[in-house]
């Protein structure tokens, strides 16, 4: 009995060869969260990095040459004015004080002696029994003799002050360094080489410095100009600072000081602030984020950060058209408010902004938008609700 095997090999083929079943459609409209832009009365800011630096740094040097006797504090010890720091063995200098003294004392009676002489010789010419060359001699002898005992004076203050001098104190109030010289060992003091003890800097107050681009610079200027005040002494002086830790501007600053002109390398103007550091907590070298208001509170709109994207040097947003495609449009930013960006130009109060999905968008792709409420980024990545108009 045969057997044929084609029928289903057949069917196969012909299963293969059938049409493709027809492709699906297109896919449906992407969903997308959109938000209004907030309204909201804010100053205007922009923020530059600085860095914390002391008013003042004393590097602590001798006045006097020895050897290193005693220490009188603890390294990173707050130090008062006038406080013992160092004393250098003073035998050497109370010798010379004992010295000086007695060169003193040698002085004055030479200077009495000559007075007794020109006594006697004043009263001798008179009789003219001494010649009128030999009271001259007395009175060059006086005259000598006072300039000897101005000399042995000024040599026995110059003593006392070396004596006062092998006891170094502290010449401000501040945080004291490392000693980088131990007891026993020699001290060269009194010169442009005198070793350097340790340093001294003082933390409250403390200046935070930072620079100012030309365009802002140019920008701050027509402000001041139409300002009331005008000129270059009006205008806000304040300024808010935070540090690496914290997104919130805690702390507050006074300007008190701009350079008189622009550094020709960078173009940029450095500008000094005086911040009040009573607890110490600021520390000289700490880099610092300030926010320098420019020009008065004024209503602007505000919407996420994370909703911008970046075109090279410039920033976008994706705006609602009312096929419910969108199109790209630039912006002009300013600073964070509360967790949203400060937007100068480029939005209307009207538009509805992509705020979810972004990397995904494209203009004229259909998309399905839900409209949402304008939510502000925390600084740990969460997020709340924008606050209220």
């Amino acid at each position: 009995m045969k057997f044929y095997y084609f029928l289903p090999v057949a069917v196969i083929f012909l299963a293969h060869c059938s049409p493709k079943k027809e492709a699906d459609g297109p896919p449906p409209p992407m969903p997308v969260q959109v938000a209004h832009p907030v309204l909201k009365t804010v100053a205007i800011s922009e923020t530059y990095t600085g860095r914390f630096s002391a008013i003042e740094e004393v590097n602590l040097q001798a006045r006097v040459s020895g050897y290193l006797e005693s220490v009188h504090f603890v390294e990173g010890q707050k130090i008062n004015k006038g406080d013992l720091m160092f004393r250098i063995d003073p035998r050497v200098f109370d010798a010379g004080l004992s010295r000086a003294e007695a060169v003193q004392k040698q002085a004055t009676a030479r200077l009495g002696l000559a007075e007794s002489g020109l006594a006697r010789a004043d009263s001798l010419v008179k009789k003219n029994a001494v010649s009128r060359e030999e009271f001259d001699t007395r009175e060059s002898e006086v005259a000598q003799a006072q300039a000897d005992l101005l000399a042995a004076e000024a040599g026995l203050r110059t003593a006392r002050l070396d004596l006062e001098f092998a006891d170094v104190h502290a010449p401000i109030t501040g945080i004291a360094g490392r000693f980088n010289i131990t007891v026993g060992n020699y001290i060269s003091g009194g010169n442009a080489n005198a070793t350097i003890l340790t340093t001294i800097v003082p933390h409250h107050p403390i200046y935070c410095n930072f620079e100012v681009d030309e365009r802002r610079v140019l920008q701050f200027n027509r402000l001041l100009l139409d300002s009331p005040e005008g000129g270059r002494g009006g205008g806000q002086s304040k300024v808010e600072i935070a540090v690496s830790d914290r997104d919130k501007f805690e702390f507050e600053g006074q300007i008190d000081f701009s350079e008189n002109q622009l550094d020709r390398q960078t173009a940029t103007l450095q500008i000094r602030a005086k911040v009040n550091n009573e607890n110490e907590f600021l520390t000289p070298g700490l880099f610092a984020r300030v926010r320098v208001p420019i020009g008065e509170p004024a209503e602007r709109l505000l919407v996420q950060d994370a909703a911008l994207g970046f075109d090279q040097s410039k920033r976008f947003a994706w705006i609602l058209k009312p096929d419910n495609s969108v199109e790209r449009r630039f912006v002009e930013t300013g600073a964070l408010e509360e967790g949203l960006r400060v937007i100068t130009e480029g939005i209307g109060k009207d538009d509805l902004i992509a705020i979810s999905g972004i990397q995904l968008l494209r203009p004229g792709a259909p998309l399905q938008p839900t409209t949402v409420p304008m939510i502000a980024t925390e600084g740990d990545g969460e997020t709340k609700e924008a606050p209220a108009k």
